[in-house]
């Protein structure tokens, strides 16, 4: 009798489990269809053929202006169209500038075509082109855009007037032992998380993951949020993480330099003096004690000294190199964030706006 008094209380305990998992399974895919539709009305959703997919291009600024300029995300970043924009307005009086969003991300489709650099730029310029925005281009990359746009500028400079790399990942080339071919295990394990619909994992962890800005009207956040978690949902988005060292190493091997011009911003390495590091927040002393291994009592100056000659270290054996099989291409410190556009986007534009113009003086 009590065996199966306590398999009747099991049994309740998992049928109720389960009830609840599929109360809040169906509710989030009601609340992604609605989240859908905001976009829609709202604007941030322009679909245009590549194929055998769709992505998102939204466009800004002046058709008619000097210059097409096409935003390159980085990894994971589900809205350019809204978080780059503080930084692009102040371009788009005298240009257009394009926001293409890659396979996966926000409301383009997902697909199961390789995430290939070949496949992901070759996306590019279809959206491009068949969305009737003529070359030649401005890229702005970041993060790992810089890949695509390194790839783009090198394979078919002839479609390509400029480009400004924005912090973007430093290529170089892997040895098969250094080679990454599983995707973040912290990425992937949410990812599949969610995609069980355990718990409506999803808007938890993005609204985690991406703090309100206090700077964005309340339909903004609400569109960064399903933006957010449209892209978490997507298959496209894993296989391009997993692509990540081989597409580096492919972007590498090809790179010819040529005479495009091009400018790289260096935020992140971007230091060269204690008083900008203190002016953007200083450094957080324990991560930075155990990054260079120094002992707990090593004073500030130590600490701060070590980190600019890190900084240093990076740009001249990193993105000297870089630059230098680039061809024609100039590297600028504009100190930060990674997400510099995000962190100081008047700095940013007025560094772009600013090299822009000098090339054609």
């Amino acid at each position: 009798m009590r065996i199966k008094k306590a398999f009747k209380i099991v049994l309740i305990i998992v049928l109720s489990l389960l009830v609840l998992w599929l109360i809040v399974f169906i509710n989030s895919r009601i609340r992604m269809n609605k989240d859908r539709e905001f976009l829609t009305e709202n604007g941030y959703s322009h679909l245009v053929s590549v194929g055998d997919h769709s992505v998102n291009v939204l466009s800004y600024g002046n058709e008619k202006g000097h210059h097409r300029i096409v935003s390159i995300a980085g990894f994971g970043d589900p809205d350019p169209c809204l978080s780059w924009r503080r930084m692009t307005t102040a371009m788009e009086e005298e240009n257009q500038v394009i926001f293409v969003d890659r396979a996966g991300y926000g409301l383009s489709d997902n697909t199961s075509q390789e995430r290939t650099v070949e496949n992901i730029v070759a996306d590019y310029r279809s959206a491009l082109r068949n969305e009737g925005v003529e070359a030649p281009y401005i890229l702005l990359p970041h993060s790992i855009g810089g890949i695509y746009a390194s790839y783009w500028v090198s394979k078919y400079p002839e479609e390509i007037e400029a480009v400004v790399f924005m912090d973007t990942s430093e290529i170089r080339e892997y040895v098969p032992d250094q080679m990454r071919t599983e995707p973040d295990p912290a990425y992937l394990r949410a990812y599949q998380l969610d995609r069980m619909g355990a718990g409506g994992l999803g808007n938890l962890l993005v609204k985690k993951m991406l703090p309100e800005k206090v700077y964005y009207t309340p339909d903004e956040q609400r569109a960064e949020y399903a933006l957010a978690l449209l892209t978490f949902q997507n298959s496209a988005v894993i296989a391009e993480d997993t692509m990540m060292s081989r597409n580096m190493n492919e972007t590498w091997n090809m790179l010819v330099p040529n005479d495009v011009p091009k400018l790289y911003i260096s935020a992140e390495f971007g230091y060269n003096t204690k008083e900008e590091l203190i002016a953007d927040g200083g450094l957080d002393r324990e991560t930075y004690l155990k990054f260079f291994h120094l002992e707990q009592n090593a004073d500030n100056d130590t600490l701060y000294g070590r980190y600019l000659e890190f900084c240093k270290k990076m740009r001249d054996k990193t993105l000297s190199p870089y630059a230098e099989k680039l061809g024609n291409c100039e590297i600028v410190c504009l100190p930060g964030d990674h997400c510099i556009y995000d962190q100081k986007p008047d700095e940013c534009a007025k560094v772009i706006k600013d090299y822009i113009d000098k090339l054609y003086d």
